[in-house]
C-alpha cells in the first residue's frame, strides 16, 4: 500500500534534488544522468511493485494521504487497468532518459532538462494513481507545466519557444474547462472524490458528504461536455489537435516520443475513468441519455481524427510533423473505442493504448537517431542515412510496420480486437479503420523508402549512438515479444484489468471499507 502512496513521490524529490546536485557536482553530466536514471529507476521499481500486487489480488489499492479518510482527504486508488498503464509509464519514461542523454549531451541545461523530466513523469504516474477529481486536476498541471517547458527547451530557437507557447496557451484552456466541470460536480454533488461521486450517481450511500443537491442529470451534462472538451485537448483529437504537430517538430525527439507515447494518454484514461467508473452502466434514463449523447460525440470526434490525422500524414515534409498526425490517427481510433461502452471497447482501447505507446515511442527515437546524425528534420535531407544506420533503420521498420498493424507485430492484434468491437457497433467504424490504416501506410512506406532507398543530397560522415540504439531495440523486441504473445497478454493482463474497470460498485465498496 505504501508503494502506492510513494512511487509518485520519488520522481518529483528527485527533480527538486537535482539542481543542488549538479551544483555541487560542479555540473558534472555523468552525475547528472546517474541522478535521473536512479530518480526513473526507483519509480519503476515502485510502480512494478504497484503492478505486481495490483494483479496478485482482486482487491483494489487504497492509500489515503496523512490517514484523511475519503471523500474528506486525498486518495490514491489503483486498479490494474492504472497500474497497467501506470508500469508501461514508468518503464518507457526510464529508458527515454537513457536516450536523451547522448542525444542532448552536447545540450547545455542538461540539468534543467532532467529536473522537468523527473517533474513530468511523477505528474504523469500522479494523473494515473489519484482517486480524486481535484486531485487529478493538480496533477495535470504539474504534468502539463513540465511539458510546456520542456517542449520550449531550445530557447534560443523561434519554432520551440512559439511552440511551447501555442500548446501552453490551449493547455491552460482546456485545463480550466476541466476545473470548470469540477465546480459544476461540487455544486451538485457536494464531493470530488470518484468513488464518492460515481456512489451518488448510482444511489450508493456514502459516508459524510450527504445527498446530491439539484438536477444531476442536468449538471453531469454539463460537466461531461466541460470534461470531454478538456481531455480531447489532451489527447490531441480533431478539433484540439493543433498542439501537438507544432510541439512536435519544435520539442526535443526523447520528449516528442513522450508527448505522444504517453502525455497524451492521459486524455483517454481520465475519459476511461469518468464514464466507465463515475457513469458505468446501469444508470438512470437522464443520466443514460447524457452518457449516451457523449459517447455518439466521441466515436464521431474519434473518426474525425482517424480520418484526418491519416490524410495529413501523407501531405508531410518534416518527419516528426508526420510522426504527430499518426498520433491523431491512433488516438482517434482510442476515442473510438471508449464511446462505445462495451467491455469489448475497452479491452481493445486498452490493449491499444500500450502497444501504440511503446510502437510511438520506438518510431520517434528512431527518427531521432537520424535526425541527430544528420541534423535535419526534412525528409529529403535524410535520404539514404538508413543504409549507414542499420540499427536505427530496423528499429523504423519494426515501429512502423507495427502501426500499420502488419501481422506478427503487436499492433495487429489490438487492431483487430478494435475491428471486432467497431463490428458490434457499426460496419462504418470498420471501415474507418481500415481505410485510414491504409492511407497511413502510404505515407510510413514514403518514409522508409525515402531513408533507405532514397539517395543523400550529400554525402555524410554518419554513425549510429550505441545508447541510443540499444533503446531502440529494446523497444523494437518488446513491439515483436507482444505481437507473438498476444493472446496471452489479452487473456493475462488486458481482460483481467478491464473486467475491474467496468465494476464500478468494486471501486466504490474497496474505498468504503478503509
Amino acid at each position: 500500500m505504501n508503494c502506492v502512496g510513494l512511487t509518485p513521490v520519488i520522481p518529483i524529490v528527485f527533480a527538486f534534488a537535482l539542481p543542488l546536485v549538479s551544483l555541487l557536482s560542479g555540473g558534472n553530466k555523468k552525475v547528472v544522468l546517474f541522478h535521473a536514471l536512479l530518480g526513473t529507476g526507483l519509480a519503476l521499481i515502485g510502480t512494478f511493485k504497484v503492478f505486481e500486487t495490483a494483479y496478485s489480488s482482486n482487491a483494489l489499492l487504497v492509500y489515503s494521504f496523512g490517514k484523511w479518510i475519503a471523500p474528506v482527504g486525498i486518495v490514491y486508488e489503483v486498479e490494474r487497468l492504472n497500474a497497467l498503464i501506470a508500469l508501461l509509464t514508468a518503464s518507457l519514461m526510464f529508458l527515454i532518459a537513457i536516450y536523451s542523454y547522448h542525444y542532448l549531451e552536447k545540450e547545455g541545461s542538461l540539468e534543467w532538462y532532467y529536473t522537468l523530466y523527473l517533474g513530468l513523469e511523477a505528474g504523469l504516474l500522479g494523473v494515473l494513481f489519484t482517486g480524486d477529481a481535484f486531485n487529478l486536476f493538480v496533477m495535470l498541471e504539474v504534468t502539463s507545466v513540465a511539458a510546456y517547458a520542456l517542449v520550449m527547451f531550445y530557447r534560443d530557437r523561434g519554432d520551440s519557444v512559439v511552440a511551447g507557447f501555442k500548446y501552453s496557451m490551449i493547455g491552460a484552456v482546456g485545463t480550466t474547462m476541466y476545473f470548470l466541470a469540477l465546480g459544476v460536480y461540487y455544486g451538485a454533488f457536494g464531493t470530488l472524490n470518484i468513488a464518492d461521486l460515481s456512489a451518488k450517481i448510482h444511489g450508493i450511500s456514502f459516508q459524510i458528504s450527504g445527498s446530491p443537491m439539484g438536477n444531476i442529470v442536468l449538471a453531469s451534462g454539463i460537466a461531461l461536455a466541460l470534461t470531454l472538451w478538456a481531455f480531447a485537448v489532451k489527447a490531441a483529437i480533431v478539433p484540439n489537435h493543433f498542439w501537438l504537430p507544432e510541439a512536435h517538430p519544435a520539442a526535443p525527439t526523447p520528449i516528442s516520443a513522450i508527448l505522444s507515447g504517453l502525455v497524451v494518454n492521459i486524455g483517454v484514461y481520465a475519459m476511461i475513468r469518468f464514464l466507465y467508473t463515475v457513469y458505468g452502466a446501469p444508470l438512470t434514463p437522464g443520466l443514460a441519455h447524457v452518457v449516451t449523447l457523449l459517447s455518439t460525440i466521441l466515436i464521431v470526434l474519434g473518426a474525425a481524427s482517424a480520418l484526418f490525422g491519416a490524410l495529413m500524414m501523407n501531405v508531410q515534409k518534416d518527419i516528426k510533423r508526420l510522426i504527430a498526425y499518426s498520433t491523431i490517427m491512433h488516438m482517434g481510433y482510442l476515442f473510438m473505442a471508449i464511446g462505445l461502452g462495451t467491455q469489448l471497447g475497452l479491452q481493445a482501447a486498452l490493449f491499444h493504448l500500450i502497444n501504440h505507446a511503446i510502437a510511438k515511442a520506438l518510431l520517434f527515437l528512431a527518427a531521432g537517431a537520424f535526425i541527430h546524425a544528420v541534423g535535419s528534420r526534412n525528409l529529403d535531407e535524410l535520404a539514404g542515412v538508413g543504409r549507414k544506420m542499420p540499427l536505427a533503420s530496423f528499429s523504423l521498420a519494426v515501429s512502423s510496420f507495427a502501426l500499420v498493424g502488419v501481422p506478427p507485430l503487436n499492433i495487429f492484434f489490438s487492431k483487430l480486437l478494435l475491428f471486432n468491437a467497431f463490428m458490434e457497433k457499426s460496419i462504418g467504424l470498420a471501415l474507418i479503420l481500415l481505410l485510414s490504416s491504409i492511407i497511413a501506410l502510404i505515407a510510413y512506406v514514403r518514409v522508409f523508402y525515402v531513408i533507405w532507398f532514397g539517395k543523400p543530397q550529400k554525402e555524410a560522415n554518419v554513425k549510429e549512438q550505441l545508447s541510443m540504439s540499444f533503446v531502440c531495440l529494446l523497444l523494437a523486441v518488446a513491439i515483436i515479444l507482444i505481437g507473438l504473445t498476444a493472446p496471452m497478454f489479452v487473456n493475462k493482463f488486458i481482460i483481467p484489468a478491464s473486467s475491474q474497470t467496468v465494476n464500478y460498485g468494486l471501486y466504490i465498496y474497496s474505498l468504503l471499507k478503509t
